[in-house]
């Protein structure tokens, strides 16, 4: 278990009480990515360290899922490509007693040239997943994770809440990934109407170690630049903005919305932000490289809003204050974690 894992969930359970994940089947889509990837590794950690006896199940797209593939031959722990896009036939014998759903395309690259796939993960096999859990389980308690770009086509700059109508225009380039997330929600919020327990979270910018090294987004292609070129250089002046959060902060408000959250949807987001010019120049400070501005924006991220707001009142009323992590100290972290990855 590496060292990024072991201080990550150290941090975690000094701040969460998990103990009724205790001996409980878990499962986990999407496992191969940076969220999926990381309660995989977290889970089982608590199996190792503090006999939690949990059980994992585990999907992701990939035949050879590299992110997660050190625990595969783990006795607790089971694993299935599956594509949730198209068909899914529930192979697993066990009753679940949470799932979180991570399966999706998070990078614009990917959701933006794969659009008809992209809504089918968020809606098709969210209905699929929860619909066969719940027949074995109807106890069981089944998390969706959205996002804050539920918000993107809001004209309106500021703090949105769970209760803010959605606007949404099939004209904008997002639309399969903004339109299918929130028909992932609409499916959860009907399963709460049948009785079910299943909830919906709006994720803003989660990162730490455990991203793909070929992930497209802003944070990893400004450290690539970091390690390899003599100047980094934006493709615009850097002023979009968003509120970055450290994968342990966003585990501590995920895993207390499963166990005790009363809500249906919750925006979890971090509390600073931080444009994409001031984080290239952290970089810059790491690598001791100068930051180039650009002119014009032609990457892949244009339909991007430049800021994306969220209210964590609903979760800080429920629970406590959101506490993160500064972001120089998670980011040198995630650099680090980079480096020794690309050693390897």
């Amino acid at each position: 278990m590496n060292k990024y894992v072991l201080k990550t969930s150290h941090e975690i359970i000094d701040r969460c009480d998990i103990s009724s994940f205790k001996n409980k089947t878990i499962m986990i889509t999407g496992a191969n990515g940076l969220i999926g990837g990381f309660l995989t590794d977290f889970f089982h950690y608590l199996n190792t360290n503090h006999d939690y006896n949990i059980k994992l199940l585990l999907t992701s797209l990939s035949k050879t899922p590299d992110r997660i593939l050190h625990l595969l031959d783990n006795k607790n722990i089971e694993y299935q490509s599956i594509d949730l896009s198209q068909s899914f036939e529930f192979k697993f014998d066990k009753k679940i007693d949470y799932c979180f759903y991570c399966a999706g395309y998070a990078q614009p690259a990917k959701f933006l040239s794969n659009p008809i796939k992209t809504f089918s993960l968020n809606t098709t096999g969210v209905n699929l997943v929860f619909n066969n859990i719940y027949k074995q389980n109807k106890n069981a308690t089944c998390i969706f994770l959205s996002s804050s770009e539920v918000y993107t086509m809001n004209k309106n700059e500021k703090s949105h809440s769970e209760d803010d109508l959605i606007s949404i225009s099939m004209q904008h380039k997002r639309y399969p990934y903004v339109l299918g997330k929130v028909g992932g929600e609409s499916i959860v919020n009907s399963f709460n109407d049948l009785g079910y327990k299943a909830k919906s979270v709006r994720v803003s910018l989660c990162y730490g170690p455990g991203v793909s090294m070929e992930d497209s987004r802003v944070m990893s292609e400004l450290v690539d630049k970091g390690i390899n070129q003599p100047v980094i250089k934006l493709f615009d002046e850097g002023t979009a903005a968003r509120r970055y959060m450290h994968i342990s902060d966003f585990c501590i408000a995920l895993f207390n919305i499963t166990l005790y959250g009363e809500f249906n949807t919750y925006n979890v987001g971090g509390t600073k932000e931080t444009s994409i010019y001031e984080m290239a120049k952290c970089i810059g400070e790491v690598f001791n490289k100068s930051v180039q501005k650009g002119i014009s924006n032609n990457n892949v991220s244009v339909s991007a809003p430049k800021r994306v707001w969220v209210s964590l009142d609903r979760y800080e009323n429920e629970f406590e204050s959101i506490i993160t992590k500064p972001f120089k100290e998670g980011l040198t972290e995630f650099i680090n974690w980079y480096k020794d990855s690309i050693k390897k």
